[in-house]
């Protein structure tokens, strides 16, 4: 039984009932958790009265509750980890990437340019290979949970290729919730939401969403941040263990992310997010530290990429522009 959305973490329902609905821009009927009817939810654009009704907790935890029970994804990312020159709007060399996994099916695919030019078909990963201008077999690419070995395995996998490693996809509405109350209730503090604003891009509205999964100080003179998606996780039970896609297998266990999610206002996913990973006490300026940008496509399909020479030799990133957000400590 899936759980309602409250007004707060606090409030979160005890009882509810999951919702089949179509997403727009889903290309199938997907599961998802529902959320009680809001500001967000009015006919017509939306207005800064409106948003200023919003509660930035409330909103983040439907966030994260549909963000999580969604069945397949696909992203297209750049990975910086020049760092100082992409916060100075200096020129700067990613990674990138577009790639997509199923969670029913294990359906898996990517086209990554990242040092190596390699992309994911059918089990098997390819190398571009610059001096015979051809693609060439280079390892299996398969992957599946189903036990803590191949859950470890397939998280490494998929971080990078369809995931920042920060957060998870692909959960069932009561294990959605069950991570979200440890989140909330084992960790407080470490989410931290900021002001909400109106933004547009290609003449769509989004919510702009600013979040902060702070690193803790957790007594002993220990400090963690992204250690502590995978203390909540663990509350979901056996299937911590076995599903394909763990949170928080970026950076180091002390990192704390600061992000940026811009939300579709009706379905509450998430088009676009930017992350800064850096450890705030060690290296305040994020010197060290990695930037994730993620453009979420809501299709509902894994892309299609074959070695052949139709493929294009770039995968297509990102249509968002650069936020650059600043480290906050």
């Amino acid at each position: 039984m899936a759980l309602a959305v409250g007004a707060s973490a606090a409030l979160l329902a005890t009882a509810g009932c999951s919702l089949t609905t179509a997403v727009p821009g889903q290309a199938s009927v997907v599961t998802s958790v529902e959320h009680r009817p809001g500001p967000l939810d009015r006919d017509g654009p939306l207005t800064d009265a409106d948003l200023a009704a919003v509660d930035p907790d409330a909103l983040l935890d439907e966030f994260l509750l549909t963000l999580f029970t969604q069945p397949v994804q696909h992203v297209r990312m750049e990975t910086v980890d020049e760092v100082p020159a992409y916060l100075a709007g200096e020129d700067y060399g990613p990674g990138v990437t577009e790639g997509g996994f199923d969670f029913r099916t294990d359906e898996y695919a990517y086209h990554q340019l990242y040092g190596f030019n390699t992309l994911c078909a059918d089990g098997v990963e390819y190398l571009w290979d610059d001096f015979d201008q051809e693609w060439s077999e280079s390892s299996g690419c398969a992957v599946s949970g189903g036990n803590p070995m191949a859950s470890v395995e397939a998280s490494l996998q998929l971080t990078g290729t369809v995931s920042a490693g920060v957060l998870t996809a692909g959960l069932t509405p009561d294990e959605a919730d069950v991570f979200l109350r440890a989140m909330r209730q084992e960790h407080p503090g470490f989410l931290q939401p900021g002001p909400l604003a109106l933004a547009e891009h290609d003449g769509r509205q989004y919510v702009r969403l600013p979040v902060v999964f702070k690193a803790l100080d957790v007594g002993d003179g220990k400090r963690y941040g992204m250690q502590l998606f995978n203390y909540a996780f663990r509350a979901i039970g056996e299937r911590a263990k076995t599903h394909a896609l763990l949170p928080g297998t970026s950076g180091a266990s002390v990192s704390q992310v600061e992000a940026v999610f811009y939300l579709d206002p009706t379905t509450r996913l998430p088009a676009y997010a930017e992350m800064l990973i850096y450890e705030p006490v060690d290296d305040p300026t994020a010197s060290t530290g990695s930037v994730e940008r993620i453009e979420y496509l809501w299709d509902g399909t894994v892309p299609h990429f074959a070695p052949d020479p139709q493929t294009p030799l770039e995968p297509t990133g990102p249509s968002w522009p650069p936020e650059r957000i600043p480290p906050t400590e």
